[in-house]
């Protein structure tokens, strides 16, 4: 009988990175995948699910504005038990480092039923930065009976913290898969029309909780600034939906001739942005990734990163929310025409078969898991 696999996921970065790992179990007849949202993003997930033709299962639509962690973790715990409950699969899979991410392998523990975590072991070792992702991911790796660690360092940082070995597996990240699956079909968004083909374009997003009290405002002074010193270049920045973050975006950076205040897009448009853009500045964790995939110059609007390969690899730069840094870092690569630091010979994410791989560990644990049971 085919495994049931659950892939619990509830935010558009989560989507984007499972949709090739929930594509490859769709396909496969050794698994029966069934696809769990938790609504922790609306519109912003939604479109993504769309475009990569995944089916649903089951949607919790526990979204609510400005929702509040204990809130949003009360309710992801009781009504994820409730499901995994409902469902009984074989294997429940979380992505990455939201409430939802900790929340899904907390309710199928408490369910008795085996934890994978894809894109397990990042670290900043700052509690508090990313808030409250540092948390879940930690918490969320010493839940998983598997984690898939997207590079070795990631790996390393289990070990390092009593993970054993074999429970550790080092394939790739998913984005790498994610990206191969989207480009085929990226397409112009509308807001580039009449907008002249060489045209060089920034790509500016920020949305971080950290980054809610002065940061968003610095990201914006910063956008203003560099918008009138590079008039010849175009500034879009698709603005989270966050009441938080779009209240102080909209006040600082409205009316510049050459900046585009867009919501957020879909993500096939999204990623054709990326692809053309000059210079990218966000504080983003999966738009570090695309950047090293894609070959763009990243400035990250953060202090620290549990992406230290995006930093190595040249094409991530490492600016804080420090005003004259990000001037300053900006204005290094516009003297060298925005030409990337970074080596485009090797993606430190792998080569795009992190899904595949993730498929073969799983069903060799999972027979592993029935050769013991029958033995009891």
């Amino acid at each position: 009988m085919p495994k049931r696999i659950l892939s619990i996921f509830g935010t558009r970065p989560e989507a984007i990175k499972m949709a090739p790992v929930v594509h490859g179990l769709e396909m496969d007849a050794r698994f029966d995948s069934r696809v769990l949202l938790t609504g922790q993003h609306l519109q912003m997930l939604d479109d993504v699910v769309q475009l990569f033709g995944m089916t649903i299962w089951r949607d919790l639509k526990v979204m609510r504005e400005r929702q509040s962690l204990p809130y949003l973790t009360a309710t992801l715990v009781t009504k994820l038990s409730e499901a995994v409950r409902e469902l009984h699969p074989d294997l429940v899979l979380v992505h990455g480092d939201t409430t939802t991410t900790l929340m899904g392998a907390l309710a199928a523990t408490y369910e008795k039923v085996p934890v994978a975590h894809v894109e397990a072991g990042l670290r900043s070792y700052q509690k508090y930065s990313p808030f409250p992702e540092e948390v879940n991911r930690r918490l969320a790796d010493q839940l998983s009976d598997i984690c898939f660690a997207p590079t070795a360092e990631a790996g390393n940082n289990l070990l390092r913290e009593g993970v054993d070995s074999t429970r550790i597996h080092v394939v790739g990240n998913t984005i790498v898969d994610a990206v191969g699956m989207a480009l085929p079909l990226i397409r112009p968004p509308s807001v580039l029309q009449g907008v002249p083909g060489d045209q060089p374009i920034v790509v500016v997003t920020a949305h971080r909780r950290e980054n809610w009290d002065t940061g968003i405002a610095v990201f914006s002074d910063a956008l203003v600034r560099l918008s009138r010193k590079y008039p010849g270049l175009l500034f879009i920045f698709p603005v989270h939906l966050n009441p938080v973050v779009r209240e102080t975006v909209f006040k600082v950076a409205s009316g510049l001739p050459n900046v585009i205040l867009t919501d957020p897009m879909p993500y096939f448009d999204f990623l054709y942005l990326l692809k053309r853009a000059a210079v990218v500045m966000s504080d983003s964790g999966g738009i570090q990734e695309e950047c090293v995939t894609l070959h763009k110059p990243m400035l990250l609007l953060r202090k620290v990163t549990e992406r230290p390969e995006a930093v190595a690899s040249g094409w991530v730069t490492l600016v804080g929310d420090d005003l004259d840094q990000i001037l300053s870092s900006f204005a290094a690569l516009a003297e060298r025409g925005f030409q990337g630091a970074g080596n485009v010979a090797a993606n430190p994410y792998g080569e795009g078969t992190a899904a595949q791989q993730i498929l073969e560990a799983i069903s060799a644990y999972l027979c592993t898991q029935e050769a013991e049971d029958s033995t009891t």
